[in-house]
């Protein structure tokens, strides 16, 4: 009886996951996750990608952009998590990727880095692969990727100036309040763990744990970090 139960318990579960799940792809338009893979010379990171769920939940790592989760080494990639609004801004770009026409067709545009959108769907898996596009959708989607990643960079920094550099600390900060007023680092929560530790330190400069209290008082997305990788 008790075995008849545990695998009823476990059948149970298992349908609620698919259900959660798919309620998360009928939010998104019906893909199962989506992945940005970024490259330019010349800038760091030159490479990197982030992949995420239809719940806003995923990963970021650098290196070659065709690198499949599974063959990252470990411990380098991180655990991400993206809003509401942010998920469903590189939702709306969905429509343009599948038709593969992300591309601008004016000439000259500055080479601002090679970009692939991929959304993975239960039949069909579009991208597009572009540098600049004429449709600001795929370009707003673009911008809330790239954000992300210029917030992990300065958590990166951030994390080495406190144990090595905390006199550095004070500027640091204000260059992430600058980007993050211009949308250029956004979704702070994924560094917030790191902004708590520095308002928790007393051998700090007030001004700096001033800044970091700054920053976790603005508003974050309903998507919450889960532990590293």
């Amino acid at each position: 009886m008790k075995t008849v139960r545990a695998v009823v318990l476990m059948l149970l579960v298992a349908i609620w996951f698919a259900g959660a799940a798919g309620r998360g792809a009928d939010q998104t338009g019906g893909w199962r996750s989506v992945s940005f893979h970024f490259m330019r010379g010349g800038v760091q990171p030159g490479r990197y990608t982030i992949e995420l769920d239809p719940e806003g939940k995923g990963f970021y790592w650098e290196g070659q952009p065709d690198y499949d989760l599974q063959e990252v080494p470990p411990g380098t990639a991180h655990t991400i998590s993206v809003s509401r609004a942010a998920l469903t801004t590189i939702s709306e770009a969905l429509g343009t990727v599948s038709s593969g026409n992300c591309e601008t067709r004016r000439k000259n545009v500055a080479q601002s880095g090679r970009k692939t959108i991929v959304f993975l769907g239960r039949e069909t898996s579009p991208q597009c692969e572009f540098n600049y596009s004429d449709d600001e959708r795929v370009n707003a989607a673009a911008v809330v990727f790239e954000s992300v990643s210029e917030t992990i960079q300065f958590g990166e920094r951030l994390k080495r100036e406190h144990r090595f550099d905390k006199l550095g600390l004070d500027a640091e900060l204000d260059s992430l309040i600058e980007e993050s007023k211009g949308g250029r680092a956004m979704e702070l929560q994924n560094i917030a763990p790191l902004l708590q530790s520095l308002v928790a330190d007393d051998t700090l400069m007030d001004r700096v744990r001033s800044k970091a209290q700054r920053l976790l008082d603005q508003p974050s997305g309903d998507a919450s970090a889960e532990r590293p990788r």
